[in-house]
């Protein structure tokens, strides 16, 4: 959403409708920011029955810009590789909606 100078001084910066636009197009950013951050730090498509059957923990992590918990389970680099990776945004949103879930790459601390 952009939002103009013009759309600002036409409804007032002060009301209930500009307000409500500049908290949508805060949370687009923050959304696209956290599917670039899921997809840099490596996702996959898993559905729960996977998740069951490697007898993995399903975390949930509620975001304020989110409309619903984002549900995942940290896999390692063994399990992770048995997945399909996830490339886009476009398709981490998609196979979050349709699994309910997405697998996250753990990482290894290096101590």
């Amino acid at each position: 959403m952009i939002i103009t100078k013009e759309f600002l001084d036409s409804v007032g910066r002060r009301s209930a409708i500009a307000r409500s636009a500049m908290v949508q197009a805060g949370d687009k950013s923050r959304i696209k920011a956290l599917k670039e951050a899921l997809i840099s730090i490596g996702a996959c498509e898993i559905t729960r029955g996977d998740a069951e059957m490697l007898n993995l923990t399903i975390k949930h992590k509620k975001y304020s810009f989110l409309s619903s918990p984002l549900n995942f389970v940290l896999l390692d680099d063994r399990d992770f590789s048995r997945f399909e990776p996830l490339k886009d945004g476009v398709s981490l949103e998609i196979a979050h909606f349709n699994n309910g879930l997405i697998g996250i790459l753990r990482r290894k601390n290096s101590d």
